[in-house]
């Protein structure tokens, strides 16, 4: 996984569940966006090219990658 600041990984995080549960459509039209506005669509199908190329949903399932990992609780002093 790329490194990201841990606070832009737990926003990205709740960005992509959310996007996640307004479907296949909705992603499809974000990836789009994405692909727009940085002018990268050719990078984007690349990289989902080869990410249907080497997953399959059992395989993620079976890792346990289809969910993100919990968040390490802290102690908060007084």
């Amino acid at each position: 996984m790329i490194h990201l600041d841990p606070l832009d990984r737990i926003v990205l995080q709740r960005r992509v569940e959310h996007l996640h549960r307004c479907g296949a459509r909705a992603t499809a039209e974000a990836f789009a966006e994405i692909g727009r506005r940085i002018g990268g669509m050719p990078a984007i199908l690349t990289v989902l090219g080869e990410y249907e190329q080497r997953l399959t949903p059992q395989m993620v399932r079976t890792a346990g990658g289809h969910r993100f990992p919990l968040r390490p609780l802290r102690a908060v002093p007084r």
